[in-house]
């Protein structure tokens, strides 16, 4: 079995840069690099994760903290992380804060004894405390912006206006917004997108929540909804709209005849829900790719990388339409 000698031997070059090379430091040029790489695939060479921390005090892991695993908007953000991090030979620890703040500190504080990092993805700590645990463990923001921390988000804000400007353009006059987590990020963001474009297109906007980012809060919702009698419904999430639609449907309101219903993530595939929901996409995979390559930049010792937002796009289903009664 070959070792790293064996590797620098063949290669020319020391052990250390063998070392750097595997690790996707900084400090190699990109032919030795290379050339390191094309040697030890060559030899079969396999670093062994536990005697190479030893030699560049790395753990070789990086953590990823999200909300709740459950939620179908974070698989693509977590696939992204363990794209970037299997290509550098990192393991990924994925830990469930189940929306607690308080839990997330916790889990924070126990990753970094055996992370070389942490991802946070939507994170509902306040901003003291992030700044605080990132002087303990290198921390990476998805979805979330706190002056002073690298961080990767969607132009939510952005999104959510062009939802509401399609729902204005269709004709709807009366938009009602299922608000998610108080603590969300994003989601004040969100409803500022939609207040934005509201007041731009004189569409009365309402707001009903809380809610808890889940197909039962949106059943939970329906009575509300019809109740408020307004034309359409955005949804923090396509698990509230999902579940607003389909418990809507029960209830006899047709969908998009009677509401239209979007929701924000593209977190539910074609098919799964009739009629297909209106979203708006935030490229979570990309989200994803973005922030585990920052945080590899911050382990090599570049400098801090500042906020990166994506933009997002509206996609048009058909669970949206121009309302089609007056007072709906």
């Amino acid at each position: 079995m070959a070792t790293i000698h064996d590797v620098a031997r063949e290669a020319g070059v020391s052990i250390a840069t063998v070392s750097r090379s595997l690790n996707g430091q900084t400090r190699v040029s990109e032919a030795t690099r290379r050339r390191v790489l094309e040697v030890a695939q060559a030899l079969e060479f396999t670093p062994n994760r536990a005697a190479r921390g030893l030699v560049t005090g790395r753990l070789g892991n990086v953590g990823v903290l999200v909300p709740d695993v459950a939620n179908p908007f974070f698989g693509p953000i977590v696939a992204g992380i363990e794209q970037v991090a299997q290509g550098r030979d990192m393991g990924v620890f994925l830990a469930d804060s189940r929306e607690d703040p308080d839990a997330e500190v916790h889990l924070v504080r126990r990753l970094g004894q055996q992370v070389d990092g942490v991802i946070l993805v939507a994170s509902r700590m306040p901003d003291e405390s992030l700044l605080s645990l990132a002087e303990r463990v290198p921390i990476v923001l998805v979805n979330r912006v706190v002056p002073g921390l690298p961080a990767v988000a969607v132009d939510a804000r952005q999104g959510m206006a062009d939802l509401l400007t399609e729902l204005a353009e269709r004709g709807h006059r009366t938009v009602t917004y299922l608000d998610g987590p108080s603590r969300s990020w994003s989601g004040r963001t969100k409803r500022a997108g939609l207040e934005d474009a509201a007041a731009r297109h004189d569409v009365e906007l309402r707001v009903l929540g809380p809610y808890a980012p889940s197909y039962a809060a949106g059943r939970a919702s329906a009575q509300d909804v019809i109740d408020d009698g307004a034309s359409a419904v955005v949804a923090f999430d396509d698990l509230i709209a999902w579940g607003l639609l389909t418990r809507a449907q029960e209830l006899g309101v047709r969908v998009p005849e009677d509401l239209s219903i979007a929701g924000f993530d593209d977190a539910i595939e074609e098919g799964m829900v009739r009629p297909a929901l209106t979203t708006v996409s935030p490229q979570g995979a990309s989200m994803g790719s973005v922030a585990a390559q920052m945080l590899m930049r911050v382990l090599g010792g570049e400098a801090q990388p500042a906020v990166e937002m994506l933009a997002c796009e509206v996609l048009v289903r058909g669970s949206t339409a121009a309302p089609r009664r007056a007072g709906r």
